[in-house]
């Protein structure tokens, strides 16, 4: 069952004194259960040490963050994430990458080699359980993790820019394919990412953070209806979107430069 996130007031520090590096301060944010929410920021922000806070692998300086009503405090079955560069076992092959969680867990054998072929197929991977990540390609292995984080059957899926080391085109394939699983499953979920045109196709809110120590800066409703992965050209092409856009690049600091004056 999906459940909200509450971050209440968090602040992070790393060291203490003169050399004290405060990246995130006093952050609230409050996501009802099966929304996607996605979170912009310039880099070095803190979005990453946000997330893995969320998902107990870093310790909070202050405030609280809560998956339904348990307090995070160290890294629960409630919450799976999804990395960037894969993290897959290259020793394993993808079953037993996939299954990979659940053997954590003391799933039997059986039962968790059942649920990841399941989840194998469902990402379009059937054919590949015997591969290894070398024999794959990115956006394949992207794939891969996908599916053991929702084979756990997590209530939130939190992906830390999963698609950014990602070419254009199977980016797009893989946003298409990440919003048809999550219209199936309604997961609540939280993407990182830089990309703004990604955040808009994808969310139902886009969360900006400013620089260092970082706070939410803006929090923007998104209107389009869905499903959206059938009409992402009709969605691109909406003035709306182009006005959010414009919102998010001036919340970054991106705003346009002046064009320079010509010289006769």
């Amino acid at each position: 069952m999906p459940k909200s996130i509450t971050v209440d007031r968090v602040s992070k520090t790393y060291g203490s004194g003169e050399d004290a590096v405060h990246v995130l301060d006093d952050i609230s944010i409050s996501i009802p259960e099966k929304q996607f929410v996605c979170i912009l920021g310039p880099s070095g922000c803190g979005k990453t040490t946000l997330m893995k806070m969320m998902d107990g692998l870093i310790d909070l300086s202050a405030g609280e963050i809560r998956i339904g009503d348990n307090v995070i405090t160290e890294p629960t079955p409630e919450a799976a994430l999804v990395f960037q560069n894969f993290e897959l076992f290259p020793w394993r092959t993808t079953l037993e990458n996939v299954e990979l969680g659940l053997e954590i867990l003391g799933v039997d054998k059986s039962t968790r080699r059942e649920r990841a072929r399941t989840w194998i197929d469902r990402v379009g991977l059937d054919g590949f359980e015997e591969s290894y990540p070398s024999e794959l390609s990115g956006g394949m292995q992207q794939r891969v993790g996908l599916a053991r984080a929702l084979c756990v059957d997590p209530e939130v899926i939190l992906m830390d820019e999963p698609f950014g080391a990602l070419d254009a085109q199977t980016k797009d394939k893989m946003q298409t394919q990440l919003l048809q699983l999550w219209e199936q499953e309604k997961k609540t979920v939280v993407f990182v990412t830089h990309d703004i045109r990604e955040s808009i196709f994808l969310a139902d809110r886009v969360l900006v953070m400013g620089t260092k120590p970082s706070s939410i800066v803006e929090d923007i409703e998104i209107p389009f209806e869905r499903p959206r992965w059938k009409r992402r050209v009709e969605i691109e092409n909406d003035e709306r979107f182009a006005e959010i856009e414009q919102l998010l690049r001036e919340r970054l600091g991106l705003k346009a430069e002046e064009e320079p004056e010509v010289v006769q």
